[in-house]
């Protein structure tokens, strides 16, 4: 879940589109941006437009200030209501069976024998949407976060991308880009016991957990209520066989069965899903290609159809300041 309080960023739009895809940061150079509106989900999007902002580097750019309607895709499930449900699935680090886990009896049962409290003697199983609250600090929680659907998901991404002086590792929990419809990629989730380095409801005691769940797509909702994702949901049926799962699958997105465009990176690069993933991805998991969308070839970033989850472990190019705000 992504847990770090967003700063609201007050931006000058001194920048303009001319519906091109050409921007004109004010200085009177032009460049050809890789992000096009055109390739959102309309219904939503709520606005468009060029900016100029600065990045993390400490110099200026044209960017894009992107903003969506919270919650465009169906999810879940997440946490089983009982020890007899299957519901989606969390990065279990218990003695018992470490890795990715499905919510269903054996996770539960190594979960129980672990000493972590989470099924009550009648099977039904605790869980916490964040609504109602935790009241019982004897038992753990199954972490399942109640949607909203009224809050706006702003991003801020460079119009052409820059390359870093160094690769940015993605780390636990933080935000790598968004998908078509606005959905925000993250980092690896919180883990059931360690819990997210960033701070939040991950980690529990020395008795007790609060273990976040994802959906068999491999997303959640934050606390605050927005969905977002730490799978590529395109290929996670891929991912779910590679890590022996066989009792849930992804329903709510299409799998591609070719070369997909899933979103964009922060940093402007575009994130593809393969069907086939390609051998010769570097170090970040990206490549230089011709795609459907650019003919002239571009870098992009692959999802992984092994590893979960399944991101670009780290980014090449210069993200914006605060490149994303919820309200």
């Amino acid at each position: 879940m992504l847990l770090i309080a967003c700063s609201v960023m007050i931006i000058s739009c001194d920048s303009s589109d001319d519906g091109t895809g050409n921007t004109d940061d004010g200085n009177g150079d032009e460049g050809t941006a890789l992000i096009q509106e055109s390739m959102f989900n309309t219904a939503s999007l709520v606005s468009f437009q060029s900016i100029t902002s600065t990045l993390e580097d400490g110099t200026t750019a044209a960017c894009y200030e992107i903003t969506f309607s919270s919650n465009p895709v169906a999810s879940g499930p997440f946490c089983p209501a009982t020890i007899n449900d299957v519901a989606g699935m969390g990065f279990y680090d218990g003695a018992s069976n470490p890795g990715l886990r499905v919510f269903s009896a054996a996770l539960l049962n190594d979960i129980e024998a672990d000493g972590y409290n989470m099924v009550n003697d009648d099977g039904t199983v605790n869980v916490d949407d964040f609504a109602s609250g935790q009241t019982d600090s004897s038992k753990s929680y199954c972490l399942a976060a109640a949607p909203d659907d009224n809050l706006l998901l702003t991003f801020i991404i460079p119009a052409t991308p820059k390359l870093a002086a160094s690769n940015n590792v993605i780390s636990e929990v933080e935000l790598v880009g968004l998908s078509l419809d606005g959905v925000p990629v993250n980092g690896s989730p919180p883990s059931a016991i360690s819990g997210p380095m960033m701070g939040g409801p991950g980690g529990g005691t020395s008795t007790q957990i609060n273990f976040p769940s994802v959906d068999p797509c491999g997303g959640h909702h934050d606390p605050a209520g927005y969905y977002h994702w730490h799978i590529v949901p395109e290929v996670a049926n891929q991912v779910l066989a590679a890590n022996g799962i066989t009792e849930i699958s992804c329903t709510n997105v299409v799998q591609t069965n070719d070369v997909t465009l899933s979103g964009f990176a922060k940093d402007g690069f575009p994130i593809y899903a393969y069907a086939v993933e390609p051998s010769d991805v570097d170090e970040c998991g990206g490549r230089d290609a011709i795609t459907a969308e650019f003919p002239d070839g571009v870098y992009h970033y692959v999802a992984s159809t092994l590893a979960a989850p399944n991101v670009p472990a780290c980014l090449k190019g210069v993200a914006a300041n605060n490149s994303f705000r919820y309200q």
